[in-house]
């Protein structure tokens, strides 16, 4: 192929006399198909404007924009571009006639490289030239104006368009897709095929994908058989797109029964699997595909390794976490800034700050990016150590990374966890000056700042100032500071504008039960209880696991499955014993039921992280640290607990919750009591 190159290169300086005129044109054609450099592409742009082939053959004009687009080189692009509008008007003075496979080609380098402004004169130009109604014309058009993301001027043309095809149709429902417009493109979808279109392979991935956005599990259902009967399932991006699609609408198991039925799969398939588990909240079936995986012909890449670093993050497994970052290793994977990122916050998430500091600390300084230092300055506040997170933003700063909207957010984040509100305060207002807004979820941990240091009044203020409708994460977070300063009128007020926002949130009934157990207004308690019941609603039940060797462990509370049961539960009731003996009190307000004063202690020895500690403690060499994994926020009691259990077995202990991490060792906590 090489040498044959070469020799049409040499030809290119030859005369030509002897080849006739279709023969140069396939000539020409198969030089700028095999061409792969700016050279090579000068050396044809020149043999062609020499030989006047712009004036006989204006196709070729268009190639050479969108091979020079294509290589990089926009100025050459441009310059061509502009030739061909004045060469436009030179071919209607001499009366040669422009073709109509001209302007496509130049419409499809305007939709990849050049953008709508071109786009738009080049429009003009087929109007003015009369093959507006050019079916290959009009198609280009409206799939210049579709990716450009003019998607209203791609309707526009659409419906002025006197045959449509597949394609055409395709190309809108994609782009309406794309958009994040899905009911316009099922919309879009359901016309085409009352006008007597299929649709193809193409259009069933568009439409499913759509699908997945909605998250509608009947009409999921609907689209799988439409490809069942149309034959499209067959094609393996068809398969991937259902397997996806099921598992955003959260029907992981019809996802998997797609998966394994498939008779090809290729990386995306096993991707599009193991983020369906990840994503809906299944990581061990995750970890344990991915382990197939490892075992089939398909090898995983960075995008696998970043969803299973996903997986290890939900999980907290340190072991696990480090096994697959040694797997990405020895493997020799390529890793990129987000692959780097994601593993660094992996760690974060598994309680090794340490290891994700000494990461960030070995990353080249030229090629941290502001997400690298956004996961550490999240780490440090998560981790309780907010004066390093405080210092951190300020060397990003100093280094001259730019911060953006999630570096603020970590940032005011890394001050609540510590209390720190003028800090707080001052990131707030210096936003506008580093020219980022304050957005919706600023404003939020905002209020969580001023209302978990009790300041309620004033983060009630800030909500009132909001410029657009508060969202249900920042009533939320005042109903949590009620909940926690014991609150009732307010709360009230948050927990009525949640009910509105979000009425099948089980959480916020929840709380606002809490706010009145903790009052003691049991009949307003019962009320919402039943008001939890009649809609259907569960309480999200506790749930804490702990990694031991190899193996994780969960307890639920009143847990009977696991076979260490008996020797957990008598564990737990003789370190209460150990406990009150060195003047533990155990702490009855965080049982929020209306029972005895003895039923409320032994209700709260058997807390799930209670009996994950106790495993720990049983199970787990002293000199390591015991860590536990928790679904909700660690209760007043268990935290007052785990210090006592520091002190008294000289253990580290490491918590994290839905929040936060929280350390114990030698009877304090990292949070300094503050969470």
């Amino acid at each position: 192929m090489e040498g044959l190159k070469h020799r049409a290169l040499h030809h290119l300086s030859q005369p030509h006399k002897g080849l006739l005129l279709p023969s140069l044109h396939h000539f020409y054609d198969h030089l700028l198909q095999c061409c792969t450099g700016l050279t090579t592409l000068k050396l044809i742009h020149s043999s062609l404007s020499t030989r006047g082939f712009f004036l006989h053959t204006p196709h070729f004009l268009a190639r050479l924009v969108i091979l020079y687009s294509k290589l990089g080189d926009l100025h050459s692009a441009r310059a061509l571009f502009d030739h061909q509008h004045h060469h436009h008007r030179h071919t209607q003075r001499m009366g040669v006639a422009a073709n109509n496979f001209t302007f496509p080609f130049v419409l499809k380098v305007c939709g990849s490289e050049l953008g709508v402004v071109f786009g738009k004169v080049v429009h003009g130009q087929v109007l003015r030239s009369g093959f507006a109604s050019g079916v290959f014309v009009e198609a280009a058009l409206v799939d210049m104006y579709a990716k450009c993301g003019e998607i209203g001027d791609a309707h526009e043309v659409f419906d002025q368009m006197l045959v449509r095809d597949v394609v055409c149709w395709t190309t809108m429902i994609t782009r309406y897709e794309q958009s994040e417009r899905p009911l316009e493109a099922l919309m879009l979808f359901r016309k085409m095929q009352e006008e007597g279109f299929l649709g193809d392979e193409i259009t069933a991935i568009s439409v499913a994908s759509a699908v997945g956005q909605l998250g509608d599990g009947r009409m999921a259902e609907s689209v799988h058989s439409y490809v069942i009967l149309n034959g499209f399932i067959g094609d393996v991006s068809v398969g991937n797109s259902i397997v996806g699609m099921y598992a955003k609408c959260g029907n992981v198991e019809s996802g998997r029964l797609v998966f394994d039925r498939m008779e090809e799969r290729d990386g995306i398939s096993w991707n599009a699997m193991l983020s369906g588990y990840t994503q809906n909240g299944q990581p061990t079936d995750a970890l344990s595909l991915f382990n197939q995986m490892q075992s089939s012909e398909c090898d995983p890449n960075p995008v696998t390794a970043l969803i299973m670093v996903s997986a290890c993050s939900y999980l907290g497994s340190m072991h696990l976490g480090r096994k697959l970052h040694n797997y990405v290793i020895s493997s020799k994977m390529e890793m990129d800034n987000n692959l780097r990122n994601a593993i660094m916050d992996m760690y974060v998430k598994c309680g090794d700050l340490d290891t994700a500091v000494e990461m960030f600390n070995n990353f080249d300084p030229g090629k941290r990016d502001v997400s690298s230092w956004n996961v550490l300055i999240s780490g440090y506040g998560v981790h309780g150590r907010a004066k390093e997170a405080l210092e951190l933003f300020s060397r990003m700063q100093m280094e001259g990374v730019e911060p953006n909207d999630i570096t603020f957010t970590s940032v005011l984040s890394a001050c609540t966890h510590a209390g720190l509100i003028d800090e707080g305060r001052k990131c707030f207002g210096d936003m506008t000056q580093l020219s980022v807004r304050p957005e919706m979820k600023h404003y939020a941990c905002m209020v969580d700042m001023l209302g978990r240091a009790g300041c309620l009044n004033e983060a009630f203020s800030l909500i009132k100032e909001i410029p657009s409708q508060p969202s249900d994460e920042v009533w939320g977070a005042l109903l949590l500071a009620c909940r926690i300063h014991g609150n009732t009128e307010l709360g009230e007020i948050a927990a009525n504008h949640l009910f509105q926002l979000d009425p099948e949130h089980t959480g916020y009934y929840v709380l606002m039960s809490n706010i009145y157990a903790a009052s003691k207004k049991w009949k307003e308690v019962e009320k919402v209880r039943q008001n939890i019941k009649s809609r259907g609603l569960k309480k999200p039940a506790a749930f804490s696991v702990i990694e031991f060797g190899t193996e994780v462990h969960g307890f639920h509370t009143a847990d009977n499955s696991s076979p260490y049961y008996r020797e957990v539960y008598r564990k737990v009731e003789s370190l209460a014993i150990e406990m009150k003996m060195v003047g533990y009190v155990p702490d009855l307000s965080c049982v929020l039921h209306d029972v005895e004063p003895e039923d409320k202690e032994h209700l709260l020895n058997y807390h799930t992280e209670k009996l994950a500690v106790a495993f720990g403690i049983m199970k787990i060499d002293q000199g390591m640290a015991i860590q536990v994994t928790k679904n909700l926020r660690i209760c007043r009691d268990c935290h007052w607990a785990f210090k006592f259990i520091s002190s008294l077995y000289g253990r580290k202990i490491i918590v994290r919750d839905a929040n936060r991490f929280h350390h114990f060792q030698g009877g304090i906590c990292s949070c300094g009591d503050y969470w």
